[in-house]
């Protein structure tokens, strides 16, 4: 599915004012999204397209010749979040948690449905660590699921395009990651949700998708 540059610009801000993001960190935004189409209209381009954006970011700061040297700086990596959470918006209709240090604060019953799974998985005997990890991504789980219904709507498919976001992910090794949704389910009092959606093999996982060590 293809969108333009200027339906997912507008659609990514309403997203970030949904989220809560701060007025100042959305002027930042709107002033590189500008310049982003602009760089697209100049060069006789609607759809969005990730190696464009890309080209926009390596013609601002270099971004390439810094990566390969070691020598980025904050403010390169902030223009790679701009195109890369362009894209990941295209394809996943969502703006993934680690853009965004301000969206840990979970409300109401998503929030008791995380402490839930913690309580739950300290209670199995799983170690700290896992259990902040496992409740980390969990969130991360809950506030994408959000974005598609909720919980109530929650099938084969919801997990399967979460498990899509996972790649490229660094943090965690994937195993962990694809595991969780079953696991957090469970513990939360709520049904498995069974279905043949196979999860991405590693083949697919760097596809139209542009990593960063520094991230």
């Amino acid at each position: 599915m293809t969108v333009t540059v200027s339906a997912l610009v507008s659609g990514l801000d309403a997203e970030l004012r949904r989220l809560g993001y701060k007025y100042p960190t959305l002027v930042w935004y709107r002033r590189c999204w500008r310049r982003l189409e602009g760089f697209f209209a100049a060069r006789g381009v609607e759809e969005f397209s990730l190696n464009v954006a890309m080209t926009w970011v390596d013609e601002a700061c270099g971004f390439f010749e810094k990566e390969r040297s070691g020598t980025l700086e904050p403010n390169d990596i902030y223009l790679f979040r701009v195109a890369q959470m362009l894209g990941d918006y295209a394809l996943h209709g969502a703006v993934l948690r680690r853009y965004n240090r301000s969206i840990d604060k979970l409300s109401g019953d998503d929030a008791e449905m995380v402490v839930r799974f913690q309580a739950w998985l300290g209670a199995a005997g799983r170690a700290v660590s896992t259990v902040r990890t496992y409740g980390t991504v969990a969130g991360e789980f809950v506030a994408f699921i959000g974005t598609r219904g909720g919980l109530g709507c929650c099938d084969a498919a919801g997990i399967e395009a979460f498990v899509v976001t996972l790649a490229g992910y660094p943090r965690f090794p994937h195993r962990l990651r694809v595991s969780l949704p079953r696991s957090r389910a469970r513990g939360a009092g709520c049904r498995e949700v069974r279905g043949s959606a196979a999860v991405p093999g590693s083949a697919g996982r760097g596809q139209g998708r542009w990593r960063c060590n520094r991230l």
